[in-house]
């Protein structure tokens, strides 16, 4: 707590007298916070370029940029890509990539820090991390005068600001100690030095500063600019020679005699012959320095060894592998994340939906005991990897993840939607996870394929992948021991051991025992999961149609299975049965005279499987009918759930669910009173299902266009009686904006005329 103390002051102290401009942001956030807003991450360019198919389902372009090949797209199998740079019609390439960095301090809890990897910004690991301790230093003398204000900047917010930032720090310092390979007391020396360079930092530099960088950071290239001044003028120099300076720094402390009395001042930096009579005077061994602990060697160190040496040119792929390390050493999970992925699309795949339940609530269910173990294993794994890399998905990963998604950690008390590999909602954090890791192994392949003068050729896809396929290794049995061989150590007669490594040797071993001979991944087959009310209806009714006529439902059978099924239960049943036998009748066509209830029971096999109330409603239709019972099951069970309070469009765009004005609800009535009410119910319904449900929907349908002129051509389309009726008395004023709201009314105008 005392050398906190001294750092915070020794802080002040340098802000409150320094002239440089570069400490005014930090001035700013220790005595001026209400008025300062801090960035603190930056993404970096991506390895693929997103891109959707005409239904909104995502996908990305590797290499280039630009499709050079065809293919289907995974959720509603409708052509994507392109041939030379061209691509199909449909096929959209994201324009561009917009800045995903959160403004204020967004890393979160100490615990989670310990698992991030350096910054990828362009500054070395000691320059970030000493910035950050500044930064951190500069908040905590903010939290003492304005916590309010500074506690607005911290996301997700935090109670105990002060003691927030305290951990941070002591974070900072447990890093920095690391990287360097010193003791605690030279790191805190290291800071000082640090501080005091800044009070001597040149008021002005040629390049004008103050046009590069403002007072408050105002955007993330004036961050960067100022991390780069402040590093590179500043403690990029000050860390030059840094031995000598501690050497020098050391024996200052050993000649003051304010602290020099201090036996243990005496023992650590002192000469013991000179208070311990009895040693021998000129006895090399009886030394403080050769008694003294060596460095510690660890991955960040050696990171750091690399940089003091200017090695980035020498060993560029050491150089790299250091930087992504902490990332790299995930990716030996893959094979374990795609495990799971596929056994819950084989569990899950084609159900209607799945249950609102935790992970644990799922991982409760009834699994045989070796299958719940692997369950439970897989998902420990899958939630340890995503908490450790869920700030660089947020900011670098291929697939854009919808804002909030990455804010929090997730246990097994999070939804079971994040483990469920899907293109869309929370699924699409479970893709996204899979993605990068991919991403991430073939960025090293490319790289060390690259370097050894190989070509990329050996391909599998994510079915084939097992753990001898992926870049793996343990840091402490396999990394430690492999910088430990080639590091030499050599004493000088009075001075302390010294350390080299062999860095061109580590390189060499790293990539033949760890990156080389490993196949590239593609992203195509990544496990995918497709819920029934996923598909693309469209295509399929399509295929339905060219296997067999179809035909719509007498009013008779319309209010028979109306009539009989009156539970939410019972017509989801049925309309699952629907949907399962349209996809048979879609690949595998039939007789359209066959009785819809004999084509489950005799063709299918299903009839013990079926609830015989539903079987029994259904009796009366023919396939033949399939399609026009979907239409009208779909439309029954939104009505269903508009009884039961609950909203029949909830993965409908908001920009299709404005209420209706009093005067357009008097407008529709009058509509109402004289249509063809159940008609337009269904075929309004299905419109809303398969045109404004897409993801990309208001770009194809804009909410202010007329309800009437974008329903009539679907209408016409399809050959419907409604269309004539619609043109001649459907109010111009209501708008595709109101779509929702006037199925509702309608919905509800059918229920209180009964």
């Amino acid at each position: 707590h005392g050398a906190l103390v001294e750092m915070a002051v020794h802080t002040a102290a340098v802000l409150l007298c320094g002239l440089s401009p570069v400490l005014q942001p930090l001035r700013n956030l220790a005595f001026q916070p209400h008025c300062m807003q801090v960035s603190t991450q930056s993404p970096r360019a991506l390895q693929h370029i997103p891109a959707s198919c005409p239904n909104g389902h995502l996908c990305t372009v590797g290499e280039c940029g630009l499709p050079m090949e065809m293919s289907r797209c995974p959720d509603c199998r409708v052509p994507i890509g392109g041939i030379n740079h061209k691509p199909l019609q449909g096929f959209q390439l994201a324009r561009n990539h917009e800045d995903r960095t959160q403004t204020g301090h967004i890393l979160g809890g100490v615990q989670h820090r310990r698992t991030l990897g350096m910054s990828d910004r362009g500054v070395s690991p000691v320059a970030f991390v000493l910035l950050r301790l500044l930064t951190h230093l500069s908040m905590l003398l903010g939290a003492s005068r304005d916590p309010q204000s500074l506690g607005r900047m911290i996301k997700p917010a935090v109670d105990d600001v002060v003691s927030f930032l305290q951990q941070h720090i002591q974070e900072d310092l447990a890093q920095l100690t690391r990287i360097l390979g010193k003791s605690v007391d030279d790191t805190m020396n290291i800071l000082h030095l640090v501080l005091s360079s800044l009070l001597q930092a040149p008021q002005q530099q040629p390049g004008q500063w103050l046009v590069q960088f403002d007072d408050v950071l105002s955007t993330k290239e004036k961050r960067n600019k100022w991390e780069d001044i402040v590093a590179n003028t500043i403690i990029v120099p000050e860390l030059k020679d840094l031995d000598k300076k501690l050497l020098k720094l050391n024996r200052q402390i050993q000649e003051d005699e304010r602290v020099s009395s201090n036996p243990i001042v005496k023992i650590v930096y002192g000469d013991p012959a000179a208070f311990l009579s009895q040693l021998p005077g000129d006895s090399h061994i009886h030394h403080s320095k050769m008694w003294s602990c060596r460095k510690r060697v660890s991955v960040e160190n050696l990171g750091h060894v690399v940089q003091q040496k200017n090695a980035k040119d020498t060993v560029p792929l050491l150089w790299k592998f250091l930087h992504k390390e902490t990332e790299l050493r995930l990716v030996k999970f893959l094979p374990e994340i795609l495990a799971l992925q596929r056994d819950l699309v084989r569990q899950f795949q084609n159900m209607a939906e799945v249950k609102h339940r935790s992970i644990r609530e799922f991982l409760r269910e009834p699994h045989s005991d070796v299958m719940r173990d692997l369950l439970e294993r897989r998902v420990n794994v899958f939630l340890s990897v995503w908490n450790k890399l869920r700030s660089s998905l947020d900011t670098n990963g291929e697939i854009k993840l919808p804002k909030g998604y990455c804010d929090g950690e997730l246990s097994l008390e999070s939804r079971l939607e994040v483990l469920l590999p899907r293109r869309q909602g929370l699924g699409l954090c479970s893709t996204a996870l899979a993605s990068y890791l991919i991403g991430l192994h073939n960025d090293f392949v490319h790289s060390v394929n690259r370097h050894i003068k190989e070509d990329d050729r050996y391909l599998i896809s994510p079915s084939e992948v097992a753990d001898l396929h992926v870049i793996s290794y343990e840091v402490e049995r396999d990394l430690i021991p492999l910088i430990l061989s080639n590091c030499q150590y050599s004493m000088e007669k009075g001075g302390e051991t010294l350390q080299d490594f062999d860095l061109e040797r580590i390189q060499q071993q790293v990539i033949s025992k760890f990156l080389q001979g490993k196949p590239l991944i593609t992203l195509t087959g990544i496990p995918t999961l497709v819920y029934r009310h996923d598909r693309n209806y469209e295509q399929l009714f399509s295929d339905v149609r060219n296997k067999l006529e179809q035909s719509p439902l007498p009013s008779s059978v319309m209010n028979m299975i109306s009539g009989e099924l009156q539970s939410y239960s019972d017509v989801c049943d049925a309309l699952s049965l629907t949907e399962i036998t349209l996809g048979f009748l879609a690949m595998a066509g039939e007789n359209a005279e066959m009785l819809l209830t004999e084509y489950i029971e005799q063709v299918l096999q299903m009839g013990d499987q079926t609830n015989p109330h539903v079987l029994q409603a259904l009796r009366r239709c023919q396939l033949r009918h399939s399609m026009a019972l979907w239409q009208l099951l779909c439309a029954h069970k939104s009505e269903q759930l508009l009884r039961l309070g609950r909203d029949p469009f909830a993965d409908v765009s908001p920009g299709y669910k404005e209420e209706l004005t009093p005067e357009l609800a008097k407008l529709l009535h009058t509509f109402l009173v004289h249509s063809r009410l159940e008609t337009f119910l269904q075929e309004l319904h299905e419109m809303i299902i398969l045109k404004l449900r897409r993801v990309r929907a208001v770009e194809e349908f804009r909410p202010d266009w007329s309800l009437k002129e974008s329903l009539l051509p679907y209408l016409y389309a399809k050959d419907s009686e409604l269309a004539v009726e619609l043109e001649d008395t459907f109010p111009d004023a209501i708008l595709l904006s109101h779509a929702a709201g006037t199925w509702k009314a309608a919905a509800l105008f059918r229920r209180e005329h009964r």
